[in-house]
């Protein structure tokens, strides 16, 4: 009941129609005439604010209503119906007194057309109320949402630098490096300009929301570059996505954490190479890779990977990331909006 109360603010309907009677109905004349009059003018002030408040909802009026403007319209022709109701069931049953109807006590088109002309202007104050009270409460939950975007996207970043620039990783980066110097000296430079890269777009990206897929992309070829030298043909990745989706927007190192999720939690062998694809699907975006358990205990998790994606595609796109789990594979799927 509580929630009820809060949720469509009825304590402020309710002292509105206390308040509204007490100052435009006169208190001169019969007692009982001016309590009933009070009493219709409550019910009809109280039944349109409620009538509204239920019917009326423009905080979700862009996601709801965007697709069916049918929708959208026929409440507001729902609120005007109901309020034309209200006021005459209350101008019937309640106001002994006929002060409700009195304009059309003539019986005459005229005097109807202009009271249902009033009510439905008085009714389309009570919509612009709902309209001021949901217009500040959908910017105070898009701060709130924006706050938690942003500690989302700082824990992202932190994480995503912990990952590379633990010592594991400097460690097996500068080893390969090392052994590429040895070898191949070519190599050995583009292994440095890919790890420039990795670096370079971390940073560069590290304050925004979201980029653009092909910005994504090209960060994680660098990426699986660095791992390909690592591990050579124990590693297979393939990307497969069309160029009309580069546009879409994503939240920054996204496929990164998902390859070194899978990379973390698979065995890699060359007879048994861990495969990752990237693709397009009814409208997702999917990473698959095929599961092969590591022979030792896995390494701990922190569940921060999955958990942060989904929370930032929920904050960001208003839609949630698909995690499906098989004996064989894995895929994460997220949303393309």
């Amino acid at each position: 009941m509580k929630s009820f109360i809060e949720k469509y603010h009825l304590k402020e309907g309710a002292l509105i129609a206390i308040i509204f009677p007490l100052i435009f109905i006169p208190v001169t004349g019969n007692t009982s005439n001016v309590v009933v009059n009070f009493l219709a003018a409550f019910i009809v002030i109280f039944g349109l604010w409620l009538t509204n408040f239920i019917l009326i909802d423009f905080k979700s009026s862009k996601r709801k209503y965007k697709r069916n403007r049918l929708l959208k319209y026929s409440r507001f022709i729902a609120s005007f119906v109901a309020a034309l109701m209200i006021y005459f069931i209350a101008g019937s049953l309640i106001d002994s007194s006929g002060t409700l109807l009195s304009s059309v006590k003539d019986g005459s088109s005229n005097s109807w057309i202009y009271l249902g002309i009033k009510i439905l202007i008085f009714n389309a104050v009570f919509i612009l109320i709902k309209y001021v009270y949901d217009t500040n409460a959908e910017k105070k939950q898009i701060a709130i949402e924006n706050e938690i975007l942003k500690r989302e996207n700082i824990n992202a970043q932190h994480e995503t630098l912990k990952q590379q620039v633990n010592p594991h990783f400097l460690f097996n980066s500068l080893n390969t490096l090392k052994s590429l110097t040895k070898q191949d000296a070519g190599q050995a430079g583009e292994f440095i300009d890919e790890l420039s890269s990795v670096y370079r777009y971390m940073l560069l990206h590290q304050d925004k929301k979201d980029v653009t897929i092909g910005e994504e992309i090209d960060f994680l070829k660098s990426y699986v570059y660095l791992l390909k030298i690592r591990f050579g043909s124990a590693i297979n990745t393939e990307i497969t996505l069309a160029d009309s989706l580069m546009q879409y927007s994503m939240p920054p190192n996204t496929l990164q954490l998902l390859i070194e999720n899978a990379v973390k939690h698979n065995a890699l062998s060359t007879k048994k190479p861990l495969s990752i694809y990237i693709y397009a699907r009814d409208n997702y975006l999917t990473v698959q890779n095929n599961l092969q358990s590591k022979p030792e205990l896995p390494a701990p998790s922190s569940q921060f990977g999955l958990s942060n994606i989904s929370s930032r595609y929920l904050l960001l796109k208003g839609k949630d990331i698909m995690i499906e789990k098989t004996d064989a594979r894995f895929l994460v799927s997220l949303p393309i909006i």
